[in-house]
This record gives structure tokens, C-alpha cells and sequence, in this order.
């Protein structure tokens, strides 16, 4: 059974320079809770030996370049808490992301 999740969120791109910077935080904090959701049903569906599709897999990849794309930005600051939450984002999405590739690897 394939698990598809929709709630696809990838905000077009975080405030620019000429926003605050509580604002770009702000933004940030509403991504991380809706993608650290989304990131949370996929684990839950692998959990339940689900197989994750090509959508959900694809999402989880484009939250990584997402976030490297938005730490290039150098207007955008955010507090320790703010760091602290998107490392854990991008340590599950890397868990995650291993925890596919090992069940492909055990079905060749």
C-alpha cells in the first residue's frame, strides 16, 4: 500500500530584505510546524510498513534544498530555538529519507 500525503508546503520564498526580520522568522516558524506535520504522517505511514510514494519521497528532498536555499540568504535571522528546530527537521528528513532506502534496498 502507497501512502500519498498532500499537504504539499514549500512557501514560494521567505520575506526579502525589505521585510522585517521578526517577519522572516515568523514565516520560517509556520513552515517548520506544517512541514515538521507533513514529515510526521510520512514517518507515521512508514511505521506502519507502508511504502512511501514517489510525491511524498520527492516533497521530503525538496524541504532540504529549500531550507539550504533559505540559509543562503543572509537577511533572514533567526534565533537558537529557530536553528534547533530546523536541524531537527533536516536530521528526520535525512532518517527518514535512510529508512526508504534501506526497505529498497531489502525488495532487489
Amino acid at each position: 500500500m502507497q501512502t500519498c500525503i498532500q499537504d504539499s508546503y514549500i512557501p514560494d520564498r521567505l520575506p526579502g530584505p525589505s521585510s522585517k526580520a521578526a517577519g522572516s522568522a515568523a514565516r520560517m516558524g509556520e513552515y517548520l510546524a506544517r512541514a515538521t506535520q507533513r514529515l510526521a504522517a510520512i514517518a507515521e505511514s512508514i511505521s506502519r510498513g507502508e511504502s512511501v510514494d514517489r510525491d511524498s519521497h520527492e516533497w521530503m528532498l525538496a524541504q532540504v534544498d529549500f531550507l539550504s536555499d533559505s540559509f543562503a540568504d543572509e537577511t533572514l535571522e533567526l534565533g537558537d530555538e529557530m536553528h534547533s528546530s530546523v536541524l531537527q527537521l533536516v536530521l528526520a528528513i535525512a532518517n527518514l529519507n535512510e529508512q526508504i532506502r534501506h526497505r529498497s534496498s531489502l525488495r532487489l
